[in-house]
């Protein structure tokens, strides 16, 4: 197999990064995909689950998947799609 074969192989598999059990801040806000200064905003407002170690702040990666789980908005509009087809014609 040639190498740029392997290569057009490898990006074809989805990419997943394993965060341990425990993360810090900056783990944390990657699993989040937000900033480090936007997590410590949210943490001063004690609208996510942390715990201090000392000085230091972590955080449990199932506590914020459920964080993340209990604050799901579902839409509050449906979209009606009546079966019209002459919108489409030519």
């Amino acid at each position: 197999m040639s190498e740029k074969s392997k290569d057009s192989e490898i990006e074809k598999e989805p990419r997943q990064i394993n965060f341990p059990s425990i993360m810090s801040i900056k783990e944390a806000a990657c699993y989040l995909t937000i900033s480090t200064y936007f997590l410590y905003g949210l943490v001063k407002a004690g609208c996510v689950p942390y715990a201090k170690i000392g000085k230091r702040i972590v955080f449990r990666q199932q506590d914020l998947y459920d964080w993340i789980g209990q604050n799901i908005k579902l839409p509050e509009h449906g979209i009606d799609f009546e079966d019209n087809e002459d919108d489409f014609e030519n």
